[in-house]
């Protein structure tokens, strides 16, 4: 009976893994305070990288960069301060109803990290 209930036990919690997994990545892309891994939302400055959001597939970024997404009239300021300088969607830190199409965001690191 032990091994019956463990066995369930065992298929039910990679069930709930699986699941978290397909969910999306935006909920477990935060840190304990609530804030995102990947930077935060700041107000645009003169000189701000500008990209169409509606234009490519992916763009590469370094660490620090604060770059203005614009899609259809719609657009927010990033500064990437990013805590694994991994790639993501920017879906995953757009404000809800930016845009529904993908565009992959590829950190690396400042040249400060590379020293």
């Amino acid at each position: 009976m032990n091994r019956t209930v463990s066995a369930s036990a065992f298929i039910a919690s990679l069930l709930i893994v699986a699941g978290a997994a397909q969910a999306g990545t935006a909920a477990n892309d935060r840190m304990i305070n609530g804030k995102s891994i990947h930077g935060e939302v700041v107000a645009a400055t003169q000189g701000t990288r500008v990209v169409n959001a509606d234009a490519g597939k992916a763009i590469n970024v370094n660490c620090g960069d604060v770059v203005t997404f614009k899609s259809a009239g719609k657009d927010f300021t990033w500064k990437f301060n990013s805590a694994g300088h991994r790639a993501f969607d920017l879906r995953d830190i757009a404000p809800a109803g930016f845009s529904s199409k993908p565009l992959m965001v590829y950190v690396s690191k400042s040249d400060a990290e590379r020293g």
